[in-house]
């Protein structure tokens, strides 16, 4: 007997991408796997996209226009409200699936214990620089079961590599809509904590992304990293050497703004997590030359201390 396939609701949020929301959407119809809908959010767009969602006919096609721009996160939650299938997957407007995503998460999904609500995969991410790299990175350990504490060192679940039982929302809640950065991260911690995470460890999600509009959005970081350690302080404080490092993070987002008095508040506070300890002093040297030295500062140490 034919098991019939479950239905699974792909949520795309989008603003005015009217140049790229189409391959998205087009890579999503392509799936193998076939009992899908697609919910494309306009989260108040002053292009062309309403003309290009409309375009199609499919009626797995919808359409959801809302009326003032108010963040990825508020139309990434009208489509989890909007959503009839048991499964939620999501897709931004300027990315892409491989043909197979769905069906290879929904096989492992389908032969995992009941224990299992969230399959994630890997993504191949690549920067209008030329820079690309494959997430998740070597340093994961574990990638599946309980990740809940290799998530406290660092994201590496996106939110366009996620498949999600609908109903883990109900408990989990919904994407933090006063989070201006870091909204994946937070969902994944909230996820990982409830629920154990099974992995197809192989790129099916490209994801393209711009190195000058993450580098110039420091504020915003600032303003979003202050937000989700303050939100999962208690989680963090397990282990005060992470907490420590992001710390030091902040301190050095805090310097590329040029904001001293922020920096010199947040190495107090990472000093303090913990004290006398070669990879502290290590770590604040680093972070008075500002986010970008220290980001590859610390990926250096992920590499040596695998």
């Amino acid at each position: 007997m034919v098991r019939q396939q479950r239905l699974v609701s792909v949520v795309i949020p989008t603003y005015n991408r009217g140049d790229t929301i189409k391959k998205s959407i087009d890579s999503v119809l392509a799936q193998i796997y076939k009992n899908l809908e697609v919910i494309v959010v306009d989260d108040g767009s002053t292009d062309n996209t309403q003309d290009v969602v409309e375009s199609y006919v499919d009626p797995k096609v919808r359409y959801v226009k809302l009326p003032k721009n108010r963040g990825a996160n508020v139309a990434r939650n009208t489509g989890i409200k909007r959503a009839k299938g048991e499964f939620i997957a999501f897709l931004d407007s300027d990315d892409r699936w491989e043909p197979e995503k769905i069906s290879k998460q929904m096989e492992v999904y389908e032969n995992s214990s009941d224990d299992i609500k969230v399959v994630y995969c890997g993504e191949d991410m690549q920067s209008d620089k030329g820079n690309r790299f494959y997430m998740p990175e070597k340093w994961v350990n574990p990638k599946e079961g309980d990740v809940f504490r290799p998530l406290l060192r660092g994201n590496f679940v996106g939110t366009v590599s996620l498949l999600v039982k609908k109903e883990c929302f109900e408990e989990v809640g919904y994407f933090d809509e006063e989070l201006p950065r870091a909204q994946d991260w937070d969902m994944a911690l909230r996820l990982a904590k409830e629920f154990k995470f099974k992995l197809v460890d192989e790129p099916l999600v490209t994801v393209y992304y711009s190195q000058d509009s993450i580098s110039s959005d420091y504020e915003a970081l600032a303003n979003a990293l202050e937000k989700l350690f303050d939100k999962h302080r208690k989680n963090f404080m397990s282990n005060k050497d992470i907490f420590s490092s992001h710390h030091f993070w902040l301190a050095s987002v805090y310097f590329t703004l040029r904001e001293w008095d922020k920096g010199i508040e947040y190495i107090r506070k990472a000093y303090t997590l913990k004290p006398f300890h070669p990879l502290t002093i290590m770590r604040l040297l680093a972070s008075l030359f500002g986010s970008d030295f220290y980001k590859n500062f610390r990926g250096l140490l992920r590499r040596v201390f695998l």
